[in-house]
């Protein structure tokens, strides 16, 4: 393909983009319900990582071992995560 074709291409995807309906407004900010799920997911999530990398290195997840990692983590890592709910999935294999 050209260049003048691929630049066609370009420009004919751009426009039925810009023309999509939803596509020209402003995103909408997430409710205070939305970032507190997504806060509690994510801490679940860095929770089980956690985890599974204390158990790679042969570490028991226990409280002891959950809080170091805790406490290693960076403040860019930490930012953002519930501690309670980090700790718990951190520990607890069976958290939802």
């Amino acid at each position: 393909m050209s260049i003048r074709g691929k630049v066609a291409a370009v420009a004919a995807v751009a426009g039925v983009i810009l023309l999509l309906p939803g596509c020209s407004s402003a995103p909408v900010a997430p409710t205070s319900e939305q970032s507190a799920q997504a806060s509690e997911d994510a801490s679940v999530e860095a929770g089980r990582y956690a985890r599974a990398n204390l158990r790679a290195m042969a570490k028991t997840p226990d409280a002891e071992s959950c809080r170091s990692a805790w406490d290693n983590l960076l403040d860019e890592e930490e930012k953002g995560l519930l501690y309670g709910t980090w700790m718990n999935a951190c520990v607890n294999p069976a958290t939802p």
